[in-house]
């Protein structure tokens, strides 16, 4: 029906009610407003929801990316590291995967969490491997360069037979003589020595390099998740 025969057909209408028929057709067109605000508003809010996971998923492969190569620099460092920043990335993947589970949709929260729990805890294990695995860092750099102490103590911790006697020969307390491990340090090796199940061997290669590869595959199964999501997204 055109416009002007239903105006003209509620005015009349109205005026058998004794309503003015402006103010009814007012009514009319106010509510026809109201509902096209709306209709903007939800198209808005679902543009605005669609940025957001987009947002999210971006920084999501980022900082997972990120955080799988600070864990393969760590696997290969024998180095005395400055750990802030390894936990730093850590943290920052955290904040990452948070943001996805809580933008949703849950079919892609779920595939981000299968390679955050993975990457996440290689990171963590090299992490506390590094914090572990300190003293014998530190007295593998002093005897790099050029300190005898410290070379003959690598040495023996080389060998698991060299380990359990350590304590009782003069080279430990060469050692802890010669200030290249600080008492917490130096303690934190004599801890490992006297329980020799605590002893920090490093994660085999071979192991870490199946991680890695695995890792990848889950990264790249959460990218193809992200672009099959917003495939079907409808467009606005």
């Amino acid at each position: 029906m055109e416009i002007e025969a239903l105006s003209a057909l509620v005015a009349s209408g109205a005026a058998v009610l004794g309503v003015p028929a402006a103010l009814v057709v007012g009514m009319r067109q106010a509510r026809a407003a109201r509902q096209a605000a709306e209709l903007a508003a939800g198209s808005a809010r679902e543009q605005w929801r669609s940025s957001t996971r987009r947002e999210a998923a971006v920084t999501f492969v980022l900082e997972i990316d990120r955080a799988l190569e600070e864990a393969r620099k760590l696997s290969a460092s024998y180095d005395v590291l400055d750990l802030d920043e390894s936990k730093q990335v850590q943290r920052a993947l955290w904040r990452a995967m948070a943001v996805v589970r809580i933008e949703g949709p849950k079919s892609l929260s779920d595939v981000a969490a299968d390679a955050y729990k993975l990457v996440n805890g290689a990171l963590g294990r090299h992490l506390v491997h590094h914090v572990q695995a300190r003293p014998q860092f530190l007295i593998r750099a002093a005897a790099n360069e050029g300190s005898e102490v410290a070379d003959k103590v690598r040495k023996r911790l080389a060998l698991p037979t060299g380990r359990d006697s350590l304590l009782q020969h003069p080279m430990w307390a060469e050692l802890a003589a010669s200030g290249i491990l600080p008492t917490r340090e130096l303690h934190r090796l004599e801890n490992h020595l006297r329980h020799s199940g605590t002893w920090p061997d490093r994660e085999a290669h071979s192991t870490f390099h199946e991680t890695y590869e695995q890792a990848r595959g889950k990264i790249d199964a959460f990218i193809d998740a992200v672009y099959a999501h917003f495939d079907q997204e409808p467009a606005h």
